[in-house]
C-alpha cells in the first residue's frame, strides 16, 4: 500500500514503516503532535496533563496511546498477542474479527510502526465515548435545555436494568455532586439469604440505602462475577462520577435485577420493578441488553411477550436490545414449490474451545401455519463424500422430543430433536434440532425438503448453560446448496409488538482537529425484520466503542480508559460494543421523554422516537415505513424531548409541527437545519453572543446553512421571513 505523508517531520517516522501498514494523515499529524508533546514533558505525569485532546492515559503509571489496528494477511489473534507480549511498551486488547485495540507507551510510538497491522488509526478518544453517545443521540442538547423549556436529566423516572454484574458501590451511580447513591433497589435472584422481594419466594431484595450498600454487589452467577450490568446501567443513567462520564439521564434512580437465565425469573422481575415504582408514583422504563433465540417464538406471540405486553399496557416502557448477529449469515428463507424439492446448507459450529461451554449448533425452524416440512442432516467427509444421514423428521409427527446420535466410525453424533406439527403459541410448524459433533472430522449438512410452504432456518450457538445467543453461517459448499443471509435476526425479547428494539451504530464525534466522524452502521447490529414480518429495529442508538463504568468486584480482564478514585477504592471503565450498549442509550432517553411528559404511553414513546429519529449520509433515504437495517433511523433525544413536550397522548400527535420553528441539530458541527420556516425567500444573519455579525446569507428556500466556518461558542441565527424576524439560539461545536 502506498503511504502519503503530509507532515515532514512523519518521514523520520516512517523509516521502519512495515509496508503493508496504512494509517490515515490526520492520525500522522496527531502522532507527530503527540510526539513533539512527550518530547517537551519527559514525565509521565506533566504529559497526561497535556494530552487531553488526544487517547492518551495512565496505564500501571505510565501514559500510554491507544490505537486499534487491523492484523495483517494470514496473522492470527494469537500470532498478535505473542507478538505484543514481547513488547513490554506494548498492551494487547480486545481482538475481533482481525481487529485489535492496542496501547502503546507514548514515549515509545516507533513501535507501532513495527506492529503486524495492515491498518492502523489513532483511537478516536477526543471526548469519552459515553461523551460520544450523548452527543450522537443529541442527548447533550437535553441536558443543556437548548430549544427547551428548561434542561433534563431524568429526575422523577426509574430505569429498571436486568442483567448481571451490578456493583452497586460504584461513583456511577450516585448523584452528579457524589453525596447520594441514586440506586433505588435491587434484587439478586442468586442470593439465596434473603430476604425475598415481596411476593416471591427467592433471591435477597435490597430497598433502603444501607441494605443495598451492605450487598456490595451481586452474588457470582454463570457469568462468575460480571460487570455487563454495571456497564449497562452507566450508559443509561451514570452520574458522571466526578470525571463527566455522564449517562444519558443521570437524574434518573435505578431498580437492578440480577437476572437467572430462564424467562420465568426475568418476568417476576418486571413485576417487581413495576412493584415498586407504582409505589414511589413514578415513571418506569424497563432496559434488557440480552436476548435468547431459544426463549419462545421470534414473532411475538410468546407467552413471555404477551406478559410484557399487558405490562406496557399498564404504562412500563420496555426497551432491548436487538442483537448481535448482523455479520452472520446464520439465517435461510426459501419457498417450496414442488414435491421433491430439497434445500442443504453446511452447518457452520462454533470452536469448541473457544468457550468452556461450547457443546454444538442449534438449528431451529419454522415454517407457515397449515403447512408441513421435513428436516435431518448428513455427515460428509472431504467436500460431498455423504458417509452417514439421519432420518428425515417431518413436523406431521410432532409434538415429539427425540435424543438420539448418529455413529460413524469412531465419532458419535449426538443430537435431539424437538417436533411441533402446529406450535401453540401460533400455529406454525417447528422443528428444533442441537447437534454436538464434537472434534469429528465431519461436515454437517443440514436438509430440508417440503412439496410447498415458506420456511426459516436458523443456526445459533449452543452452551452448555444454555446462554448461547451468538450465529454462526450456513454455507453454500457445493453450487445447488444454500449460502445464509443475516435477516430475521430479532429474538426475545426484542421482537415483541410493545418493545422497543435497538440497532446498533457507530456513534458520531468530534476527533480532534474538530471534524464530525463516525455514524456508521455497526457490524453486529441485527436486521429485521421479525418471523411475522414486522419492523425490527425500531430505531438504532450508538453502540459500537461506548465507555462506562466496570464492576469493581469482576472477575474479567478489559482494557482499562478511565479510572477514578472514590471511598478509598478506584473504580474504572472500558469501552464495550453491542446492542447492549444501544438499548441502555435508548433507555436513558426514554427517561428523559417522561420527565418531560409522564403521561406518555409506551406507544406514544415509540412513536415519537420513530417519529424523529434522523437519516443521514450514513443511513442513506429510509422508506416511511423504515427498513430492517436501521429501522427509522438515528434515535435522536432533542427532538423526540421536545415532541413529548407537545404530545396528545388521547389523539396520539403533536402538534409541533403546527405551531413551532426550531433548529436542529443542536450543539451542531457543521449544518443548523431548520424546521418550520414558511417556503419563502429568507435572509438570515448570525450573531455571537456580543451581538457582532458573523454570518449572513439568503435562500429562496431556507432549509440549512452552512456553520462549519464558526468558531465554537454560542450563537443567535435571526431570520427574516416574510417581513416578520424570529431568532434562534444554537451551540457551535
Amino acid at each position: 500500500m502506498n503511504i502519503r505523508l503530509t507532515f515532514l517531520g512523519i518521514c523520520m517516522l516512517a523509516t521502519t514503516w512495515c509496508s503493508a501498514q496504512n494509517i490515515a494523515q490526520t492520525d500522522l499529524q496527531a502522532l507527530t503532535e503527540l510526539q513533539s508533546l512527550a518530547s517537551e514533558n519527559s514525565d509521565p505525569k506533566d504529559l497526561l496533563e497535556v494530552t487531553g485532546a488526544y487517547p492518551v492515559a495512565a496505564v500501571h503509571g505510565k501514559a500510554t496511546v491507544g490505537f486499534i489496528g487491523r492484523l495483517a494477511a494470514g496473522v492470527s489473534e494469537d500470532d498478535w498477542r505473542a507478538w505484543a507480549a514481547n513488547e513490554e511498551a506494548v498492551t494487547a486488547g480486545a481482538c475481533r474479527e482481525g481487529i485489535a485495540s492496542f496501547r502503546i507507551d507514548a514515549y515509545e510510538l516507533d513501535l507501532l510502526w513495527q506492529t503486524p497491522m495492515e491498518l492502523v488509526e489513532l483511537a478516536s478518544c477526543a471526548v469519552p465515548d459515553v461523551n460520544k453517545a450523548r452527543y450522537g443521540t443529541r442527548v447533550d442538547s437535553v441536558h443543556a435545555g437548548y430549544n427547551l423549556p428548561q434542561p433534563y436529566h431524568g429526575e422523577g423516572v426509574l430505569i429498571g436494568v436486568l442483567d448481571w454484574g451490578f456493583d452497586y458501590t460504584h461513583p456511577m451511580f450516585y448523584d452528579t455532586t457524589l453525596t447520594e447513591s441514586r440506586i433505588r433497589g435491587v434484587w439478586d435472584q442468586y442470593r439465596q439469604a434473603g430476604p425475598a422481594p415481596d411476593g416471591f419466594d427467592y433471591g435477597a431484595v435490597a430497598e433502603s440505602p444501607d441494605e443495598i450498600q451492605s450487598f456490595q454487589s451481586d452474588t457470582s452467577n454463570v457469568y462468575g462475577y460480571s460487570t455487563h450490568g454495571t456497564h449497562v446501567a452507566g450508559i443509561a443513567g451514570g452520574g458522571g462520577a466526578g470525571i463527566g462520564l455522564k449517562g444519558m439521564a443521570p437524574a434518573a434512580e435505578f431498580l437492578f435485577a440480577t437476572l437467572m437465565v430462564d424467562e420465568a425469573s426475568s418476568l417476576d422481575a418486571f413485576v417487581w420493578m413495576q412493584n415498586v415504582a407504582e409505589a414511589d408514583g413514578k415513571r418506569l422504563v424497563i432496559n434488557n441488553s440480552w436476548g435468547l433465540p431459544q426463549w419462545g417464538t421470534p414473532d411475538g406471540s410468546s407467552l413471555s411477550n404477551q406478559f410484557i405486553d399487558s405490562m406496557s399496557d399498564e404504562g412500563v416502557v420496555f426497551v432491548s436490545s436487538n442483537g448481535n448477529n448482523g455479520d452472520s449469515d446464520f439465517h435461510i428463507d426459501y419457498t417450496f414449490n414442488e414435491p421433491g424439492d430439497t434445500i442443504r446448507s453446511r452447518v457452520k459450529f462454533y470452536p469448541l474451545n473457544a468457550n468452556p461451554n461450547a457443546w454444538g449448533q442449534n438449528l431451529t425452524l419454522w415454517g407457515e401455519e397449515g403447512e408441513s416440512f421435513e428436516m435431518g442432516f448428513q455427515l460428509v467427509t472431504g467436500i460431498s463424500n455423504v458417509v452417514a444421514e439421519s432420518p428425515l423428521y417431518n413436523t406431521d409427527d410432532g409434538p415429539m422430543f427425540l435424543d438420539t446420535i448418529e455413529v460413524y466410525g469412531n465419532d458419535t453424533i449426538i443430537y435431539d430433536v424437538v417436533l411441533e406439527q402446529s406450535h401453540p403459541a401460533n400455529g406454525r410448524p417447528f422443528v428444533q434440532m442441537r447437534v454436538h459433533k464434537g472434534d469429528a472430522n465431519l461436515s454437517v449438512i443440514m436438509q430440508v425438503t417440503s412439496e410447498s410452504g415458506r420456511v426459516h432456518a436458523w443456526n445459533h450457538t449452543h452452551l452448555t448453560n444454555d446462554v448461547g445467543n451468538w450465529g454462526q453461517d450456513f454455507q453454500a459448499a457445493q453450487p445447488s446448496w444454500l449460502n445464509g443471509d443475516p435477516y430475521y435476526g430479532i429474538q426475545q425479547p426484542a421482537c415483541g409488538h410493545s418493545v422497543i428494539a435497538v440497532g446498533a451504530y457507530s456513534s458520531e464525534y468530534l476527533n480532534p482537529v474538530g471534524t464530525e466522524v463516525g455514524g456508521s452502521l455497526a457490524y453486529f447490529s441485527t436486521y429485521g425484520p421479525t418471523l411475522d414480518e414486522r419492523l425490527k429495529p425500531n430505531f438504532s442508538a450508538p453502540g459500537l466503542n461506548v465507555e462506562s463504568s466496570l464492576s469493581s468486584f469482576r472477575d474479567g480482564n478489559y482494557s482499562i480508559t478511565n479510572s477514578v478514585v472514590f471511598d478509598g477504592v478506584e473504580y474504572e471503565f472500558a469501552k464495550l460494543s453491542g446492542t447492549s450498549m444501544s438499548s441502555p442509550a435508548t433507555a436513558g432517553v426514554v427517561a428523559l421523554m417522561l420527565e418531560a411528559n409522564p403521561e406518555l404511553t409506551p406507544a406514544d414513546v415509540r412513536s415519537i422516537l420513530e417519529s424523529t429519529a434522523r437519516e443521514d449520509d450514513d443511513t442513506g433515504v429510509i422508506p416511511a415505513e423504515g427498513d430492517h437495517v436501521w429501522g427509522h433511523g438515528k434515535v435522536t433525544a432533542s427532538q423526540a424531548v421536545l415532541k413529548a413536550l407537545t404530545w396528545d397522548s388521547t389523539l396520539g400527535t403533536s402538534d409541533l409541527h403546527l405551531d413551532q420553528t426550531f433548529v436542529y441539530p443542536n450543539p451542531t458541527s457543521n449544518h443548523l437545519w431548520f424546521h418550520g420556516l414558511s417556503p419563502v425567500k429568507s435572509t438570515w444573519e448570525v450573531f455571537d453572543i456580543h451581538g457582532r455579525s458573523c454570518d449572513s446569507g439568503n435562500s429562496p428556500n431556507l432549509s440549512s446553512i452552512d456553520v462549519s466556518g464558526l468558531p465554537s461558542g454560542i450563537y443567535i441565527v435571526q431570520v427574516l421571513n416574510d417581513g416578520s424576524a424570529e431568532e434562534f439560539k444554537f451551540l457551535k461545536r
